[in-house]
């Protein structure tokens, strides 16, 4: 490996996760989509791996996880209002 896996910020098609692939094992980030198509329609459990990298994996530079952003987005994170009242 050439640098430490992580997601990258600015290769990126959906999440990600092959430009980060790619760049911590040293080839084309292309390779490394077609090989995850390939493989998404030939061995399913591709899809899975994709996304259980994309949760655990941090974006370049010490970013977020995916976990952490899901967490952002369904307001599991970090606050600072407190919940509203819904009476």
């Amino acid at each position: 490996m050439k640098e430490k896996l992580t997601r990258s910020a600015t290769d990126k098609f959906v999440g990600g996760v092959c430009g980060g692939v790619a760049r911590s094992l040293g080839i084309d980030s292309g390779l490394v989509r077609i090989i995850t198509v390939v493989l998404a329609f030939f061995w399913g459990l591709i899809v899975p791996v994709y996304l259980a990298l994309w949760l655990v994996l941090p974006l370049e530079e010490g970013g977020s996880t995916g976990f952490d952003d899901l967490k952002k987005m369904f307001g599991g994170g970090n606050s600072s209002t407190p919940p509203s009242d819904y009476r």
